[in-house]
């Protein structure tokens, strides 16, 4: 991951934080008041657009305090993707180097991108965004940092599993859609669809029985037809 720059040297000290509302750490600093403020906003709201004087009223701070920490909002949305990402981009590159078959890996991997997304259900919309409309520098860090690991993580597997004979031919381009989007699109419409199914796409129970269900469906879908006599 791209190192985080400090805060500047040339403004005066941000001023103490009120109590944050929410699900906000105590006696967090600033910095992650103001990530776990945005992080409340885009789940409850289900979507990555919130504003920046909603994030610090969330937090219970002043909108000057974000320009403090990161600079301007896209600073903040920047590095709310790499906090919430780098974890499991580590955990990504460990399980391309395991001993395991392509089949193996393909189950771990999707588990864990399941996992990613129930936890962080703005993370895809958040990172189409800042690719899309962030200046240069920004936009190539995300696609740096996550989009080209998590791509060539992916077809590593993919073409491992096609060249031992476990996954059917397949462009692992194809794949990679396939794959993400039946991984994410379940937490990408959880609010709206939500009303719609009663609520089911937020249910843990649902959430588990999906990621079983999606497993299974992917599996299925790049297994080996058996040879017809």
């Amino acid at each position: 991951m791209a190192s985080r720059s400090a805060p500047p040297t040339d403004v005066p000290a941000p001023p103490t934080a009120a109590q944050p509302s929410g699900g906000t750490r105590l006696g967090a600093s600033g910095r992650d008041v103001l990530l776990d403020a945005a992080r409340e906003l885009m789940i409850a709201s289900g979507s990555s657009d919130v504003s920046l004087h909603a994030i610090a009223r969330q937090a219970g701070v002043t909108a000057p305090l974000v320009k403090y920490y990161f600079g301007s909002k896209e600073g903040l949305l920047t590095a709310l993707v790499e906090a919430d990402t780098g974890k499991s981009l580590g955990q990504l590159q460990q399980l391309i180097e395991l001993d395991l078959s392509a089949t193996e890996k393909l189950k771990l991997h999707v588990t864990g991108i399941i996992r990613t997304y129930a936890r962080h259900p703005y993370l895809n919309g958040l990172l189409n965004r800042l690719v899309r409309e962030s200046g240069s520098e920004r936009s190539d860090r995300i696609k740096a940092n996550f989009v080209e690991p998590l791509i060539k993580a992916q077809r590593a597997i993919i073409e491992a599993g096609v060249a031992n004979g476990e996954f059917r031919p397949i462009d692992p381009n194809h794949a990679y859609f396939l794959i993400v989007g039946a991984c994410q699109y379940l937490f990408a419409t959880r609010v709206p669809f939500g009303n719609l199914m009663g609520g089911a796409p937020s249910d843990d129970a649902f959430v588990r029985s999906y990621t079983a269900a999606a497993l299974d469906f992917i599996q299925r879908g790049l297994a080996v037809e058996p040879e017809r006599s």
